[in-house]
C-alpha cells in the first residue's frame, strides 16, 4: 500500500522526514520556551492550504489576533489564508478542570471538510482538563480518537534542557509521531536542534539537525552538523577506557 506523506512547508525538513508527515498521523512537537513549536504548526497549516486542505489551529495559550499577530510579525501568512477560509482558527475557553468541549472544533472540521489540525498546546489541554495524573492517558486517547481522519500536530512544553537527558511522558506513547526541539550550547553560543524520536511507518533521520529562526519562519538542514556537537566527547566516569 502507497502511504501518501504530507508537506510540513518547512525548508529541509521534509527530507527529515523523508518525504513527509504521514497523511491521518498525529504528530508531537516538543519543546522548552522559545524553541520554535508554534512556529512549526504555523508552516504545517499553511502548507496545507497552499495544497488545498484546509486546515485548524485549536487554541488553549493565545488569543485569536496573538497568534496572528505572531505570524505577522514572522512574515508567515497565517492571515492571508484564515481571510480566504483555508485556515481557521477555534479559541477554547480555559474552563479548569472540566470536560473538554470540542463541539466547535468538530463541528468545523465536518462543515469545512478539515484536513490538518494543530493543538496549541498539548500542555494548556491538559492542564485545563485534567484533574489527576491517571487521567491525563485517557484524555489523550479520548482527543486522538475524535481527531481520527486528519492529520495532527500538537505541541508540547517539555522540561528538559538536554536532549541526552530527556524523560519519556504518557503522550510519546500515545503520537505516531515525536520531534524534539532544544537549544545545545557550545561555549557562549547557543543552537536550535531538533531530534526525531519516532515516526511510526516511516523511516527518517535520527541525528541532531540544526534550525534556524528567522523572517519567513524555520529552515531546516538536514546535511549540516551542529557546531556544538563538532569535537563532543562523552563524558569520563571516572573508570578506565
Amino acid at each position: 500500500m502507497v502511504v501518501k506523506k504530507l508537506k510540513t512547508g518547512i525548508s529541509g525538513l521534509d527530507k527529515v522526514f523523508k518525504g513527509g508527515v504521514r497523511e491521518k498521523s498525529a504528530l508531537l512537537i516538543s519543546g522548552g520556551p522559545g524553541t520554535g513549536k508554534s512556529i512549526f504548526a504555523m508552516h504545517f497549516l499553511i502548507a496545507g492550504a497552499k495544497a488545498g486542505e484546509p486546515g485548524m489551529a485549536i487554541l488553549y495559550d493565545v488569543d485569536k489576533d496573538e497568534y496572528l499577530d505572531y505570524a505577522d510579525t514572522l512574515g508567515l501568512p497565517v492571515r492571508k489564508y484564515v481571510d480566504e477560509k483555508k485556515i481557521f482558527l477555534v479559541k477554547q475557553p480555559l474552563l479548569v478542570r472540566k470536560t473538554p468541549n470540542l463541539a466547535v472544533p468538530l463541528e468545523l472540521m465536518r462543515k469545512r471538510k478539515i484536513k490538518r489540525v494543530v493543538l496549541d498546546s498539548l500542555t494548556m489541554f491538559s492542564y485545563v482538563h485534567v484533574t489527576e495524573d491517571r487521567q491525563y492517558r485517557s484524555e489523550i486517547v479520548n482527543f486522538l480518537d475524535r481527531m481520527n481522519g486528519v492529520t495532527l500536530l500538537a505541541t508540547s512544553e517539555a522540561r528538559f534542557l538536554n536532549i541526552d537527558e530527556a524523560n519519556f511522558n504518557p503522550e510519546d506513547f500515545l503520537f505516531d509521531g515525536v520531534v524534539y526541539l532544544t537549544k545545545v550550547r557550545k561555549e557562549a553560543e547557543f543552537e536550535r536542534v531538533l531530534h526525531v524520536s519516532k515516526m511510526r511507518g516511516q523511516d527518517h533521520l535520527i541525528n541532531l539537525v540544526p534550525f534556524f529562526i528567522d523572517k519567513g519562519g524555520i529552515k531546516v538542514y538536514p546535511d549540516q552538523i551542529p557546531f556544538a556537537v563538532v569535537g563532543w566527547e562523552p563524558p569520563t566516569t571516572g573508570f578506565a577506557k
